[in-house]
């Protein structure tokens, strides 16, 4: 067909027919269809709808946006990229407005259906092998509606040129045309002469849907519409080749049969069923495999067999031929798949007992056509079985369904007996699954379940087996005690071992020992070991001590009811069962991501798929301008591009501001849009539910989103207005006092009114009675149906809410995921499988997600992988492996060269947000074309320009600046922080106390640190002496106040500290607040991410002898901690260190390879020109301490 160079336009770079496949209708509004090629010459099929001339189209053009998000949403659907045509372009002209599909090789079915010539497989569709192809291709429509229809959405024109395909010899339909809103001319316009589904009534519906595929389906299953459509018919007699069950399904889809839920699990069981029938009946009939040899004299197959029969037969006894053959196969032979090292693709052989028959595609002589798999072929046979280490793969073949023909009958029955003898790619495909190298999509799925395979073997290791000594009342009537002692369990320590971890005993009496753990307490005792197990029963217990018995150290347990275990069983702390519960999640998203074609892509390639979102942005309006220039360039490109934006976000920029500003946006675009907001903890979800709400505060609260925060039925979290019992409980109370319920017949009255009353009581989870377990029962599904069509939802990335939400395969126009940087790729799995759109908001600058040193030094030894996969395999329970997971424990098994690739990936997914940025961020200093997916805010708001000099010179380059608007507040206003006295404690806004370097100690100091858990005493005197000084100076509020440490035993000796003197020395701290969680004043850095305070104390801990930047600094040689640590602080930062510490570990640094203390070296210049302009002031311990020096 000719084809031309578009004109202009948005097709000015495309080659496209001259002639319509479909014209367009403009009194239908449906779309035209035209064929042509993309600037890189790949086939493409363009959807077309024209303007009308001199008319206002602007409803059309906001129809157009909203079908291009609906389609980039559906594609975020599992498999929607095997069963949907995928969009690849949209644009819009003078002319009108385009989709670009991507149709691969294929091509409407229309255009087969109006063929001159029909193509074979539409020609033998009566022929059992057609048939069940047909089937196939039927039952993927059937799929790709009920995605469409768990969506809420309706297909409405499913008809021969709504699905693309190529007629191949596997199913291969997929649907396109469900621009349904498209349509907006009415819909008993005059019909056209295409074949379409038939119109029974004017009404849009599934069952529409359902009705349409039926028709769809007999024609191209070639059974007359009459005689279907009429019931007087029998169904055994409306065609010759359909059975009875395929007229019953096609008439209960048309609904002249009824059923009781007609959807596509019903439809799909009646497909299968009817496949399974076709293939059954073809084997009763024709269907066999059909092997054609080439016999007599000449044939190597006919030497072979002479020889290996001791010369009996001879070369003219083909019948004794054939018959030798299927004696040497047995009943059953083997297909084995050999590797052929001199191409990529396999060869195939036959192995029996005395001879090996090489097998070929069957080509008939004298034909052009190229062999097929109809027939298999052979003229050659070997007498050595294939070497073992050469085979991909083998399966077996029943020899009585082997039909073994001469090649001259062959060439007879061939053309006969097409379509009706069974394929043997039916078999070789099951033997080459091996020979395959991994896609890149198998691969990224497969680093996922590396990496929570890991996961779970740190979890394992945490289950520590113990011999149960004693057991005794503990003292009490209601309380028991064990003593126990722990048990060398010789796999459990191989693993230890493997993980880099202390022997089990040891992990668990330094567990014991741990304050926190202490405070904690539960543990619980099983007698299996394995990880998930279900079936075992568990007993809980405190810790209580250590104590001898019969000279030996046990750990006395108690609690309320004795083991039923014998003497061993296995002890695991009670956060136990969190982490499995989090393990089963994980595990489910790791099975949907199997099927997610389209998240796999992107994981892969994030720029691969990069699409215009069209979506509007008025830079005109007073929000826009009043953003600074590095959040409007950030909004610009957030808002163009679809699937993937990712925004670093260093301390005090205001990305949460951001993200309330680009929701509020959407809202105003569009009022339906459902926005998923995610983050790995629950402050940050709290943080970014505050400031969206702050957003919508000045809406009508009846004209707001629905706003939903989904948090664990178990956390003991207060519960404010946006959790979903307490929405639950409002929506509840209005609907019972509706005007609807008031009108429902009586029963649905009371019913609805019976649930708002127990709502209203709180007690429905407390109820144990039949009717009160229903009625929790439905209020419990009443909050799913919120959390469904809830506008935003608030959820941890790991939460039960987001698991259902998969499982109920919900979608949203976007996901918004906060703190991304702090966050595994597997933690981010679950909230990215939810949309089509993804923003990721985070700081790989600060603090990275928890134990990555630890897994990431693991993934670095390939050895020590394959020992932890190999022994982590007996100690996880079959509830938490799926078929993903197995196929790692299968593959470590016969792990080759090719693993070490499989760790380096899992290293890439464990820090999925930092290798996505920094990859876009190399690709634009090189090559900055293209749309960016990627950008770093650079514009803060929190600190004090001084203190943000620090930070942007230690960590970004010097790229981090100040809003010239808070620069001018800072500067010009006074501090709210002060000194009482400035000699000993200047008012500058950094204060560095320098502490005496223990090596400069004289004899008898004291100076340093005290070995782990690491803390110094003097430091804790110096953070005192400065709390001491500090002042508020503010008349209006109460400043904020924060003491942070690397180091949790230093902070808690600070916490006493002041503890001690809150009465005393140190009364002044209540006109300060306390700006770490539950009103404490102290805090490690890890707990403060996200935090500020107006002043922040660090006290560094770290003074010691040691001459290696690694043990010397220990936590300080982590710039992410140490980022976090001074940019928390708005007006005042006040670090306590020793700099003569500090300046010689850099001077080590320098003269040793692999020491990145780069930020460190630079901290020390910038104190030093920051001293010389009077923005900082470096401070002798004896100065503040008010002694001689």
């Amino acid at each position: 067909m000719p084809r031309r160079r578009g004109k202009s336009g948005f097709l000015s770079t495309y080659t496209v027919d001259d002639t319509y496949l479909l014209k367009p209708d403009r009194a239908r509004g449906q779309p035209g269809m035209l064929r042509g090629r993309n600037p890189s010459a790949n086939d493409v099929l363009i959807k077309f709808w024209p303007r009308q001339k001199a008319s206002d189209d602007q409803d059309l053009e906001l129809i157009w946006r909203s079908e291009i998000r609906q389609l980039q949403r559906l594609a975020a659907l599992p498999r929607a990229d095997d069963l949907f045509v995928h969009m690849v372009g949209s644009g819009k002209d003078s002319d009108g407005f385009y989709l670009v599909l991507d149709p691969g090789l294929a091509s409407p079915l229309e255009m087969f259906l109006a063929a001159s010539r029909k193509h074979e497989l539409l020609a033998q569709v009566r022929q059992p092998r057609a048939r069940r192809i047909m089937w196939g291709n039927v039952r993927r429509l059937v799929e790709a509606l009920e995605l469409l229809h768990s969506q809420g959405a309706i297909h409405r024109n499913l008809d021969p040129w709504a699905v693309i395909t190529s007629l191949s010899d596997e199913p291969d339909f997929r649907i396109t045309g469900f621009e349904w809103s498209m349509r907006i001319a009415a819909v008993d316009a005059t019909e056209n002469k295409k074949i379409k589904a038939p119109r029974v009534d004017d009404s849009y519906s599934f069952a529409r849907d359902w009705r349409d595929l039926a028709h769809l389906a007999g024609i191209v299953l070639d059974i007359p519409s009459a005689p279907l459509a009429d019931l007087r018919i029998v169904p055994s007699r409306v065609a010759e080749h359909a059975s009875a069950t395929e007229i019953r399904l096609l008439r209960s889809m048309l609904g002249l049969e009824p059923v009781e839920r007609l959807d596509g699990e019903f439809i799909l069981k009646r497909i299968d069923e009817i496949i399974d029938g076709i293939s059954a009946e073809a084997a009763g009939r024709d269907a066999r495999l059909c092997l054609s040899v080439r016999l007599g004299t000449g044939s190597p197959l006919s030497e072979a067999i002479r020889r290996a029969s001791g010369n009996e037969i001879e070369i003219t006894e083909e019948i004794q031929q054939i018959r030798f053959m299927l004696d040497d196969l047995g009943r059953h032979g083997q297909l084995v798949a050999v590797r052929d090292n001199s191409t990529a693709e396999a060869r195939f052989v036959l192995v029996g007992n005395r001879l090996t028959y090489r097998l070929a595609p069957y080509r008939r002589p004298g034909s052009t056509e190229s062999g097929n798999w109809e027939f298999a072929y052979c003229e050659r046979a070997d007498g050595d079985p294939p070497h073992p280490a050469t085979i991909v793969g083998d399966t077996a073949i029943d020899t009585d369904a082997l039909d073994i023909v001469r090649n001259v009958d062959a060439t007879q029955s061939f053309p006969r007996r097409r379509g009706k003898v069974q394929r043997w790619e039916d078999y070789t495909r099951r033997t080459v699954a091996g020979l395959a190298r991994k896609s890149d999509l198998e691969r990224m799925h497969q680093s996922f379940a590396l990496l929570l395979i890991l996961e779970m073997a740190y979890a394992a290791a945490d289950i520590f087996p113990v011999e149960i000594i004693s057991r005794s009342n503990a003292g009490r009537s209601d309380q028991q005690a064990i003593r126990l002692v722990s048990r060398h369990d010789p796999d459990r320590a191989k693993l230890s071992t493997s993980l880099g971890l202390d022997a089990p005993a040891v992990r668990l009496t330094k567990m014991l020992n741990n304050e926190e753990m202490r405070e904690d307490g539960a543990w619980t005792l099983t007698e299996p070991g394995m990880l998930g197990e279900r079936s075992t029963p568990t007993t809980s217990w405190r810790f209580a001590e250590l104590e001898d018995v019969n000279d030996i150290e046990c750990m006395k347990f108690e609690g309320t009811s004795l083991p039923q275990h014998r003497s061993t069983a296995y002890l695991a702390p009670s956060e136990m069962i969190g982490r499995i519960a989090q393990f089963k999640r994980r595990l489910k998203a790791l099975g949907a991501l199997r099927e997610h074609g389209e998240l796999l892509r992107m994981l892969v390639d994030p720029r691969n798929r990069i699409e215009d979102s069209h979506d509007p942005l008025d830079e005109t309006s007073a929000a826009f301008q009043d953003l600074d220039s590095s959040k409007q360039q950030a909004l610009r490109e957030i808002l163009s591009v679809i699937p993937l934006f990712l925004l670093q976000g260093p301390p005090g920029v205001g990305k949460t501001y951001l993200v309330g500003d680009l929701v509020r946006r959407r809202f105003d675009d569009e009022p339906i849009t459902r926005i998923l907001l995610s983050a790995q903890s629950n402050s940050a979800i709290d943080h970014l539910m505050s400031e969206v709400q702050t957003t919508f505060a000045d809406v009508a609260s009846d004209e707001r989103p629905l706003m939903v925060r989904a948090r664990s039925a178990d956390d003991d979290e207060a519960s404010g207005e946006l959790e979903i019992d307490v929405q639950a409980g409002k929506l509840l109370q209005d609907l019972a006092g509706s005007e609807l319920v008031e009108e429902a017949a009586p029963h649905l009255t009371a019913r609805v009114r019976s649930l708002a009353e127990m709502r209203a009581r709180g007690g429905a989870r407390r109820i144990s009675s039949t009717g009160g377990r229903r009625m929790s029962a439905e209020l419990r599904a009443f909050e799913g149906m919120i959390l469904r069509a809830a506008n935003l939802v608030f959820a941890t990335t790991n939460s039960a809410a987001i698991e259902r939400l998969i499982e109920e395969r919900s979608l949203f126009d976007w996901t918004i995921i906060e703190e991304a940087g702090k966050a595994t790729g597997g933690e981010l799995l679950s909230p990215l499988l939810l949309s089509h759109r993804r923003l990721m908001i985070g700081d790989h600058k600060q603090l990275p997600p928890f134990d990555l040193d630890t897994i990431t030094k693991l993934l670095s030894s390939t050895e020590n992988v394959k020992n932890v996969v190999s022994l982590v395999d007996d100690l996880v329970s079959r509830y938490l492996k799926d078929p993903g997971i197995d196929e790692i424990f299968r593959e470590i098994e016969g792990a080759d060269d090719d693993f070490g690739r499989s760790c380096a990936d899992a290293l890439a997914v464990l820090t999925l947000f930092e290798n996505f940025v920094e990859r876009e961020f190399a690709r634009q200093k090189k090559r900055d074309q293209g749309s960016r997916i990627a950008r770093r805010l650079n514009e803060q708001y929190r600190m004090h320009p001084a203190i943000a000099q620090i930070v942007s010179r230690c960590f970004y380059d010097g790229e981090l600046k100040t809003n010239p608007k808070q620069e001018k507040k800072f500067l010009s206003s006074p501090a709210p922080v002060l000194s009482a006295d400035a000699k000993r404690l200047p008012d500058t806004p950094v204060v560095f106390i320098d502490m005496p370097y223990v090596r400069e100690e004289r004899p008898g100091g004291r100076a340093g640190e005290k070995l782990p858990p690491w803390s110094n005493p003097d430091e804790v005197q110096a953070t005192i002496r400065t709390l001491e000084l500090l002042r508020s100076g503010s008349k209006t509020y109460k400043p904020s106040l924060a003491v942070l440490s690397p180091y949790w035993q230093q902070v808690n000796r600070i916490g006493d500290q002041i503890a001690k003197r809150r009465d005393g020395a140190l009364a002044h701290l209540e006109n300060f607040v306390p700006a770490i969680g539950d009103q404490e004043f102290c805090g490690t850095v890890d707990s403060f991410q996200g935090g500020e305070a107006d002043a922040v104390i660090v006290s560094l801990v770290r003074n010691n002898h040691h001459s290696t930047p690694a043990r010397a600094l220990g936590f300080l040689r982590d710039n992410r901690r140490m980022n976090v640590l001074l940019s928390r602080a708005k007006w005042r930062l006040i670090l306590i260190g020793s700099l003569s510490f500090y300046r010689n570990i850099v001077k080590i640094a320098e003269k040793l390879p692999d020491q990145d203390i780069g930020f460190l070296s630079e901290l020390l210049r910038v104190l030093e020109e920051e001293a010389a302009a009077k923005q900082a002031e470096i401070i002798p311990w004896a100065t503040l301490r008010g002694g001689p020096a």
